[in-house]
């Protein structure tokens, strides 16, 4: 779908405001799918990024009357799935990916193997991360959200979100230091 320009945005904002489920509902297909990615890799399961972007879009609904006119609806909504990943991590609500964790093993070239074993790797390694750096990490390096908007969404000074992509560069790295050397083999 393409990116709706900000003053079409505004419009359905202020109309949803107004109680137009149609406009509200048209902004939610308009950012339902980036959402759905951004919980999806804050919480590592389809089952909870499901859960908490459907979450997200129902706080936004009741929250709209406080959302400032002029500002971009999606950082405005972005913040909030942010907000509801990480309550939803902390609140200990980590499950099982379904299907995700099969016993069989395909049948793929060696090399492949390798890539989808330190990607497996990655994947754990980031939801092993602590909320609070998972969060940082997603958001300036899969989000590509600078230091400044970070702060923003998370409410902390720069320097906070710089220390934090730190620590969490410093345990992914750690983390991955075993399949990476195996693989440069």
């Amino acid at each position: 779908m393409r990116q709706m320009d900000h003053e079409e945005e505004q419009r359905l904002v202020a109309m949803a405001k107004k109680g137009d489920m149609d406009a509200f509902e048209r902004l939610v297909k308009m950012f339902q799918h980036s959402i759905y990615y951004l919980c999806r890799r804050m919480t590592g399961t389809h089952q909870a990024a499901d859960d908490v972007a459907q979450e997200t879009f129902i706080k936004a609904y009741f929250a709209l009357p406080t959302f400032k006119d002029g500002l971009s609806f999606y950082s405005w909504i972005r913040k909030i799935a942010v907000n509801t990943s990480l309550n939803h991590i902390k609140a200990g609500k980590r499950e099982e990916p379904l299907g995700e964790r099969d016993n069989a093993i395909p049948a793929l070239p060696h090399d492949e193997l390798q890539q989808n074993e330190v990607e497996q790797k990655f994947r754990e390694a980031l939801q092993a991360l602590p909320p609070d750096q998972k969060a940082v990490f997603v958001l300036r390096v899969q989000e590509d959200q600078s230091y400044r908007d970070i702060a923003r969404t998370l409410h902390i000074a720069e320097g906070t979100v710089m220390s934090r992509l730190n620590r969490a560069r410093q345990k992914l790295k750690a983390a991955l230091a075993g399949p990476l050397g195996r693989r440069r083999a």
